[in-house]
């Protein structure tokens, strides 16, 4: 029986002296977590993006509504009542600008939360 001899390579990558096999092992893992923060980056710059948009719809329609608000609320002090037209436009206008605000807040949270899954 003739004994083979061990390879070469297969002992040093064993024994921990492959310095080749070493750098290749930390530059795919140094790439890999460059890739990561990298996305986690960009997800981060979406996500206050998508922050200042809707901030910005908010502002916008608050101030579009600031002068109805303030109409309606001279109308009502000076003694015309609630089921009066511009009390009524009031509250149409008032219960439109929630649900585009809920909405607006459900679709960066549902947004938010696929982000997170693809992580």
């Amino acid at each position: 029986m003739s004994q083979r001899a061990p390879d070469r390579k297969l002992v040093e990558a064993l024994s921990g002296l492959d310095a080749q096999a070493d750098l290749a092992l930390a530059q795919r893992t140094r790439r890999a977590v460059m890739e990561a923060a990298h996305q986690m980056r960009a997800a981060e710059v979406r996500r206050r993006r998508h922050a200042g948009i809707v901030m910005l719809a908010f502002l916008g329609l608050a101030l579009l509504l600031t002068p109805v608000v303030w109409t309606i609320a001279d109308d009502l002090f000076s003694g015309e009542h609630f089921q009066d037209l511009p009390a009524l436009t009031l509250s149409l206008i008032v219960t439109l600008f929630s649900t585009i605000f809920a909405s607006l807040i459900l679709h960066l949270r549902s947004k938010r939360a696929r982000d997170k899954e693809e992580f």
